[in-house]
């Protein structure tokens, strides 16, 4: 279990950080970071989400040692009804702090997951149980009342410009009701590459979602290559 990074600096607010600059310097440092741990752990084809879930929050933490970022596993997300809900990895300012600043959630991506669970990075099987990872975002039950979060894929066949296609072909299918859903879907949340599938390292795209509540919410999206 991934703890809090309580470094000297990672636990004070850090004054060269501009006010409304954070996000946009944690996706500089997420995106540098990525490219790191996909150097480390190529070849994990065969791990389980839970223990590269564990491994990226151990990255995250030991790399931003020199930034104003805590990094903290299965952070929960406080429901207005019902059971809360945990996301994988939280981004908070300061310890003190008692909600993130950003979340994260991670899927693995690999043609062998069984067939009711082969679309789990869009939707789970079980609408009620809410277990994809844009349909958690869509819910409100991860990023909570935030609108920046992101989903990490853990590619462990194929690569990530076919997981790209994979993955919107999925979303048209939503937004065309040939899949059905209690969530409305839209041309938003396709997802739109960002780096013209130069480096299959580390494919990066963004799209934009509406919540349940009528709020948006912008995600982050990076296929990390495990296979080579």
């Amino acid at each position: 279990m991934l703890k809090d990074n309580y470094n000297h600096v990672s636990n004070v607010p850090n004054p060269s950080i501009k006010k409304g600059t954070i996000k946009e310097k944690l996706i500089i440092f997420l995106e540098e970071t990525l490219y790191k741990f996909q150097e480390h752990f190529k070849g994990k084809v065969n791990e389980s989400e839970e223990n590269l879930n564990e491994q990226l929050g151990k990255t995250l933490s030991y790399f931003s040692k020199n930034h104003a970022f805590i990094f903290q596993a299965e952070t929960k997300q406080k429901q207005p009804r019902g059971i809360d809900r945990r996301v994988d990895i939280g981004v908070f300012r300061h310890y003190s702090d008692p909600n993130p600043f950003f979340t994260i959630e991670a899927k693995r991506l690999t043609t062998s997951m069984p067939k009711n669970r082969d679309k789990e990075y869009v939707l789970g099987e079980n609408p009620i149980k809410s277990s994809g990872g844009i349909e958690r975002f869509k819910n409100n039950v991860h990023g909570v009342n935030l609108n920046h979060s992101a989903i990490i894929g853990y590619v462990q066949n194929e690569n990530g410009k076919y997981w790209y296609n994979s993955i919107n072909s999925w979303i048209q299918e939503l937004i065309d009701d040939k899949i059905k859903s209690t969530l409305n879907w839209f041309s938003n949340d396709l997802l739109i590459n960002t780096c013209g599938f130069k480096d299959l390292r580390v494919v990066k795209s963004i799209s934009k979602s509406e919540k349940i509540n009528g709020t948006k919410i912008i995600l982050n999206h990076y296929f990390i290559n495990l296979c080579e």
